[in-house]
């Protein structure tokens, strides 16, 4: 909780809708999390035993430190601590209503789910479980190692329960869901509040590009993504780099939002999120990779969190400013459980380049938005690790890019896909799904 990641985003977004209805909301998550109200040590998915269950219980990882018995008893234990701690935050709190994510689907803290499953069972407590991405959909986890583990997730990830009703974010995952488990689930899409002010530059946002050494008069490409394998970033610096071949067709000339291109021009590319500490070794790839092939990026997650703040004298903006500052959003996932970043991207009325993820291909295309497209075939290269996309799917997408760039009329795309994606993912779709299961005061 409290990054900006899209399960801490729409973990947020509840709060914000159920605390304008009046309902008290209490958040519990592990310690690494910003803003919540219980600390649960033991819910921290990449810390202490939690790893190391993880690589002995999966066969991807190729680990055997632990033999089936005690890696049955780790569970065991671990689970039982976070049901004590759930208890006793219970009789505390006396909670009415639970709002749950991805504790049983995130197959990354397996332990986790059977002790939430067996609390609300034991104080039966109605629930509304939110799966963002299910464990099967992740190759690292496909396979549990023996009868145990691939036992205890048929069980509890996610569990059957009358008091839980199961929320998924997207269709595909909706089919399978009942193709595995037989269970329903409702769609409830990642949304967003299309009804606050636009985002502008002020007076603590100015110095953004100055923090980072960019020219006003520089073309600002955002990834604001977190820096994971799966979110493709190689192919937004492999567009950066061939929109920068490109850019003799844009300097000195007038963009669609005003900004005028100087002779000295480049493409900037400004990756906001954030790499996950195992994923350390991607971020050194991508860095390497930049080097080599001078790209020009700024990887800028220390000064962006989910909120505007002074720390020690050290000004952070948040994700939003980034938005602010971007003449175009690269969105290349290779998979996602929906998209917050495109949606976010529409809010902000700026291009957006995206490579055609399955679920982007069956539920987002469908609602009707203009879009840079970089085709939807890539394929890894084994010899780097890095995804790649056909070199005339990049020449297509800048030379589409550029045209968009220059014409006069964009604003009026960009309108039309923030009213597509206010008619679909406004606040409105969550607050009336809560409104209706938790009886809230309309």
């Amino acid at each position: 909780m409290g990054g900006t990641d899209g399960v801490s985003l729409e973990i947020e977004k509840r709060k914000q809708i159920l605390e304008k209805h009046g309902i008290e909301v209490k958040l519990i998550a592990g310690k690494r999390s910003r803003g919540a109200d219980y600390i649960i040590e033991e819910l921290e998915w990449d810390d202490g035993i939690i790893p190391i269950i993880k690589e002995n219980g999966f066969r991807y990882f190729e680990k055997k430190y632990l033999e089936a018995e005690e890696l049955k008893r780790k569970i065991k234990k671990v689970s039982n601590i976070i049901e004590e701690k759930l208890e006793v935050i219970q009789k505390k709190e006396k909670f009415d209503f639970v709002l749950i994510h991805n504790i049983f689907s995130f197959g990354g803290h397996i332990a986790a789910a059977k002790s939430f499953a067996k609390w609300i069972e034991k104080n039966k407590l109605p629930t509304i479980a939110t799966h963002h991405d299910f464990f099967w959909e992740r190759k690292e986890f496909r396979a549990p190692r023996g009868e145990y583990l691939k036992n205890y997730m048929e069980k509890y990830m996610p569990p059957q329960s009358s008091y839980i009703e199961h929320v998924v974010i997207n269709s595909l995952a909706q089919q399978e869901l009942k193709k595995r488990n037989n269970i329903d689930s409702v769609i409830i899409p990642d949304i967003f509040d299309f009804n606050q002010a636009q985002w502008k530059k002020d007076s603590f946002s100015r110095d953004f590009l100055n923090q980072f050494d960019i020219s006003p008069n520089d073309l600002i490409i955002l990834q604001a993504t977190r820096v994971i394998p799966r979110k493709g970033i190689e192919m937004a610096m492999d567009f950066t780099k061939k929109m920068q071949e490109n850019m003799a067709k844009l300097r000195g000339r007038k963009l669609y939002n005003g900004k005028r291109l100087d002779k000295n021009a480049e493409v900037v590319l400004v990756a906001a999120g954030y790499a996950e500490d195992e994923k350390q070794d991607y971020l050194f790839k991508l860095k390497t990779k930049a080097f080599d092939q001078r790209i020009r990026v700024k990887f800028i997650s220390n000064y962006v969190k989910a909120e505007r703040a002074f720390h020690g004298g050290a000004k952070t903006y948040s994700l939003w400013d980034a938005y602010v500052y971007a003449d175009l959003v690269t969105f290349p996932s290779i998979w996602e459980g929906w998209g917050n970043q495109f949606i976010e991207a529409v809010f902000a009325k700026r291009p957006i380049v995206v490579f055609e993820y399955p679920v982007f291909k069956k539920d987002i295309e469908p609602e009707g938005y203009k879009f840079i497209s970089l085709g939807s075939g890539a394929r890894k290269n084994e010899e780097t690790g890095f995804y790649e996309v056909p070199d005339k799917n990049l020449k297509k997408a800048v030379e589409k890019a550029t045209r968009w760039f220059l014409d006069e009329n964009l604003g009026k795309k960009l309108e039309t896909n923030f009213k597509t994606g206010q008619k679909y993912h406004n606040f409105h779709v969550l607050e009336n799904f809560l409104a209706d299961r938790l009886r809230l005061r309309q």
